[in-house]
């Protein structure tokens, strides 16, 4: 039997610019919410760039998906509305074509936000904006606006944007998962003993939490 103060923590590998993260993130919340134990599960973001070497400008996302994997054009926006919706049935706005670009300084902020508590919460803002087609989705006053409004000084969100601060912790959680096994993102794992790979459905994620939960005290 559990003690009432056991709790399990859920770390999360991510990128903001990953359309699997953002549906597996809101399939895992909702399985957090269902979930007998949903106030003692903790949910801890960790940091996993995609493709470092992605530039620092804007890029609509089928012409880098056609860039990227060789695809022809029309291919490419097949696959963005095959995503699009499953992501609407997971109740997510999904804006056709949205722009991406480089998310190394978005990530380093995440580590701003766990050390405020609220690392899980920026991600989703960010993702939120992201791919709800939001103007400006990557600029420091967006990321500025979606820090402060859960609780981040503005001050030391700049201070983050203005220097290289946690980009070290950003290659070291991408290394830290590949050690773990993971080969992409989304990347559950929960209580150190249960690994999932990928986006699954909302009730793999609610039995991986049961399962994960049989174990907290063991």
């Amino acid at each position: 039997m559990t003690s009432p103060d056991t709790r399990l923590e859920i770390e999360v590998w991510s990128d903001v610019l990953c359309p699997w993260c953002y549906i597996g993130d809101a399939r895992l919340e909702a399985a957090i919410k269902d979930s007998p134990h949903a106030d003692r599960i903790d949910v801890r973001i960790r940091t996993f760039q995609l493709d470092p070497d992605f530039p620092a400008t804007p890029t609509p996302v089928v012409d880098y998906l056609s860039a990227k994997k060789g695809l022809p054009v029309e291919q490419a926006e097949q696959m963005e509305a095959q995503v699009a919706e499953l992501a609407r049935a997971e109740g997510l706005a999904y804006a056709p074509n949205h722009p991406v670009q480089n998310t190394l300084d978005l990530l380093r902020l995440v580590h701003l936000g766990n050390e405020h508590g609220v690392g899980w919460q920026y991600m989703t803002a960010m993702q939120a904006a992201l791919f709800g087609g939001e103007d400006g989705a990557f600029a420091h006053d967006t990321l500025v606006r979606l820090g402060t409004g859960i609780g981040i000084p503005e001050s030391e969100i700049r201070d983050v944007l203005a220097t290289d601060r946690y980009a070290d912790a950003v290659r070291a959680e991408h290394q830290e998962a590949i050690a773990l096994g993971a080969r992409g993102v989304p990347f559950t794992v929960l209580g150190r003993r249960i690994g999932i790979p990928g986006a699954v459905p909302t009730e793999a994620y609610g039995q991986a939490i049961v399962q994960a939960w049989e174990h907290v005290d063991a």
